[in-house]
């Protein structure tokens, strides 16, 4: 069995109160990701709206999977002229956000 790790940056988000949940997926979808995905170093991105349907009460409205190298990666990923538009753009659709770096073990 083959063991991969990964590194990544998630954010678990909290929508914008007065946003239905549709837009705020429809403007992560659109607009923050355009934004994400030109980030230096990032690997892969990976969107999780939470199913509304199965999860009404869920605290989060969803979470971002940001993948990278290593950690030193993200670190200038988020310190770069796009990292700190991606920053800024936050507010427009999230009213919380807690951001943790996980390192993923998958056994293949």
């Amino acid at each position: 069995m083959t063991e991969v790790k990964g590194f990544k940056h998630v954010g678990l988000l909290t929508k914008k109160k007065d946003q239905s949940f549709d837009d705020f997926v429809e403007y992560w979808k659109e607009i923050h990701t355009a934004i994400t995905l030109k980030l230096p170093g990032l690997r892969a991105y990976v969107l999780n709206p939470i199913d509304r349907r199965v999860y009404p009460d869920s605290p989060i409205d969803g979470f971002s999977e940001l993948w990278f190298d290593s950690l030193e990666d993200a670190v200038a990923a988020f310190d770069s002229p796009i990292g700190k538009a991606a920053f800024i753009d936050v507010p427009n659709f999230v009213d919380a956000v807690a951001v943790t770096y996980v390192t993923e073990i998958k056994k293949l």
